[in-house]
């Protein structure tokens, strides 16, 4: 099993796309695959990626010259992947752990403090309480680890398919001097979720680094 930090720069495909809607073989494959992991499979997986993320220079790990600064993740739902796991590594380090919340047709961040009872938002997805305490957009943030159906090594995501992170890192996605830079994005995954090279729409914003339990990718996209 390789060692928690290697790292690559490009990836084999492990599961050849559709070219017919390579979009959606990919969303069902990613589906599929995740839910067919075993329950220990899965557990081990996790504990493994969190700790891959944790080790990430941007989270403040090994190879940082400073915190972890403002850090987005989400609360697993309907079988995704659990990185709540690194919440209490970043605010460890001084950092601050975000999660996101719908508002309309957009995607904004609210903080998730040590201590909060997470209550129910839009779609059912655990968020912090909206207690008057200040939201950001992503380009606030300084990461944002996004869950992925499926993603590619380039790491080109496939997500639900509301195309709310897109929207939402789009704003920094043409970052100069005078526009917001757009915060490091990391796609984290089950290695089974990881396919053959995607295609790139127009919308889409990919990731800097892809993380699975087995690899961490380092895209080079910024």
């Amino acid at each position: 099993m390789p060692s928690p930090d290697d790292a690559t720069r490009a990836v084999d495909p492990l599961d050849p796309v559709d070219p017919v809607d390579p979009v959606a073989r990919a969303r069902s494959h990613g589906r599929s695959a995740r839910a067919a992991l075993d329950p220990r499979e899965r557990e081990a997986a996790t504990r493994s990626v969190v700790t891959r993320l944790s080790e990430l220079a941007e989270l403040g790990g090994r190879e940082s010259g400073s915190g972890p600064g403002r850090v987005a993740i989400s609360v697993a739902v309907r079988g995704e992947l659990d990185v709540t796991g690194v919440a209490a590594v970043v605010r460890d380090r001084g950092g601050e752990v975000w999660l996101p919340v719908v508002e309309g047709d957009s995607l904004v961040f609210r903080e998730w403090r040590g201590g909060d009872r997470l209550v129910p938002g839009r779609f059912g997805i655990p968020e912090p309480p909206d207690d008057g305490r200040d939201t950001l957009d992503a380009t606030g943030l300084d990461v944002v680890v996004i869950p992925c159906v499926a993603v590619d090594g380039r790491g080109t995501r496939v997500g639900s398919g509301f195309g709310y992170y897109d929207r939402a890192l789009a704003d920094g996605s043409d970052a100069g001097p005078t526009r917001p830079r757009r915060p490091v994005v990391v796609a984290a995954a089950f290695e089974v979720q990881v396919v053959g090279e995607l295609p790139v729409r127009a919308w889409d914003v990919p990731a800097d680094v892809v993380v699975t339990e087995r690899r961490t990718i380092l895209t080079r996209r910024r």
